[in-house]
């Protein structure tokens, strides 16, 4: 079998809007309110997808069987880099046709994937086994192919940072036989009983998915910790595997940055920490960017061995007050990555996690997100 290619071997370059585009739409958080307006700006800056997060979860029945139209959902911990920072009141089933008629409009294909966001029916609890995701996954491409979109969804990617915390809430506590707020499971490698409970999604999930939707293509995005353990396992029946790669997952980076101060209880500690990374990057950017570009290489060639379809789905500078950042730092970043990307011939490709209305500082340079873009659809 020979690794799976996008439709007429098109080039993607990809924007994420994870759930903001839900959650952050009345208030002060009002950025995905007018979609057309979103999109519209997506289009105009040289995209053409994006990943988003579809709730799963809550647009499929619930245990009862039945079928919610409301639901308030909940910031994810301390994580203020996505959705909403207060309790959002939601409805997803009228809000989702919108999203694909307004995507449709402006020519952009979707990735849809999912967060399994907390929410005040406590939902992500019962996605437990396989056949919770499987269940959940078919009923929301029905739901889309019912309204008319089928034809806007590329790919689904069944969890994001799969078996992660908190995003699969409910599988961690099956597989690894701990509280989802433990971190260990994390940080140590698997033990052989979770290793063989993580290839049971691998294998049964998108089976089961592509079997009822031949057309998408299904797979898993990973974080930089769970690589080496994932590397492990039969990944035969995913069509990708979608690497997400920060600059401060590189140990030396890291400590070199004082990283440590991101985690001081006043703002002030991350905006030093923030100006540090700045300068240890601009000092040394040839031997980081180089280090990053080994670490693409490295997942390029597991993905041509396992016949992956080759992506760069989310990075790459991680800062929770945006408001500290150095954008030009961010954007020579997400340059030098994108080009790394780019040689190892990655098909999908993110110019980071800013690309989304919400961070202005990165979003507002309209000519850098089309310059980038137009390297990314042209490669």
């Amino acid at each position: 079998m020979s690794a799976p290619v996008l439709p007429g071997n098109q080039r993607l370059a990809l924007a994420c809007w994870d759930y903001s585009w839900l959650t952050r739409r009345d208030g002060r958080a009002c950025e995905y309110r007018d979609l057309d307006r979103a999109f519209a700006g997506l289009a105009e800056r040289g995209y053409n997808a994006l990943r988003v997060d579809a709730v799963p979860h809550l647009l499929a029945r619930g245990e009862s069987g039945l079928i919610s139209d409301r639901f308030e959902i909940y910031p994810e911990g301390l994580d203020l880099r996505r959705g909403a920072r207060v309790p959002v009141q939601v409805q997803p089933r009228r809000l989702l046709p919108e999203l694909l008629r307004r995507a449709r409009d402006h020519g952009i294909q979707l990735w849809l994937s999912s967060w399994f966001v907390p929410d005040s029916q406590a939902r992500r609890s019962f996605v437990r086994r396989p056949a919770d995701f499987i269940r959940v996954w078919s009923e929301t491409l029905n739901f889309i192919e019912q309204e008319g979109f089928a034809d806007q969804v590329l790919a689904v990617d069944f969890c994001h940072e799969f078996p992660q915390a908190p995003c699969a809430h409910g599988a961690y506590r099956r597989i690894f036989s701990t509280h989802p707020m433990n971190p260990l499971p994390n940080l140590l490698s698997w033990s052989p009983a979770a290793a063989r409970r993580v290839e049971e999604y691998l294998l049964e999930v998108p089976r089961a998915l592509r079997a009822l939707h031949p057309r998408i293509l299904f797979g898993v995005s990973v974080a930089a910790g769970q690589e080496s353990n994932l590397r492990q396992l039969d990944t035969s029946e995913l069509d990708f595997m979608d690497h997400h790669v920060w600059l401060s997952d590189d140990p030396r980076f890291r400590l070199g940055s004082a990283e440590v101060l991101r985690h001081a209880p006043i703002a002030l500690g991350e905006r030093i920490q923030g100006r540090v990374a700045a300068l240890l990057y601009r000092s040394r950017q040839s031997q980081w960017a180089e280090r990053m570009r080994k670490r693409l290489h490295e997942q390029a060639e597991f993905g041509r061995v396992r016949r992956l379809l080759p992506m760069l789905g989310e990075g790459f500078v991680r800062q929770t007050h945006e408001q500290t950042l150095d954008w030009d730092w961010v954007r020579l970043v997400s340059e030098h990555t994108v080009m790394a990307a780019l040689d190892e011939g990655m098909q999908v490709v993110s110019t980071g996690l800013h690309a989304r209305p919400h961070s202005p500082g990165f979003w507002d340079d309209v000519a850098w997100h089309q310059r980038i873009t137009a390297m990314i659809r042209n490669s």
